[in-house]
């Protein structure tokens, strides 16, 4: 029998806060950082052949394989937490509540300064309303 999800209050929900905002910072350097490996492996790779950039090139692919193992890493953590991430560019997650005796998602991202949020499970950011 599956074991039922974990479930936040606000209060649990927003003392979670501080450690989902930098889970979510590292989430945007590590992606900076992989979108800089992709184009330089790309000009590398214009090198026409030459053995040089082919080895260069390799290193940037190695490079980021290691970079997206790490942010599945980070993703793994906020999934092991039972947070849910909607939008890492927006730094945009869910936590699951319950609110009158219902399954909701409380709704937080980067640009809130708390948890203040709420939608229903078949809801998006859209139809969020205040607690």
């Amino acid at each position: 029998m599956p074991t039922p999800q974990r479930t936040y209050t606000i209060e649990e929900a927003n003392a979670l806060i501080p450690e989902v905002r930098a889970v979510l910072l590292q989430l945007a350097v590590e992606q900076a950082r992989l979108d800089r490996a992709h184009a330089d492996m790309h000009r590398r790779l214009e090198g026409n052949g030459d053995p040089a950039a082919l080895e260069q090139a390799s290193r940037h692919e190695a490079d980021m394989a290691e970079i997206a193992d790490g942010m599945r890493s980070l993703e793994a953590h906020l999934d092991g937490l039972g947070i849910q991430l909607r939008d890492a560019e927006m730094g945009l997650v869910d936590f699951p509540a319950e609110r009158d005796g219902q399954r909701v998602w409380l709704c937080w991202r980067l640009a809130d300064p708390r948890v203040e949020h709420w939608h229903g499970t078949d809801e998006g950011y859209a139809t969020r309303k205040p607690w």
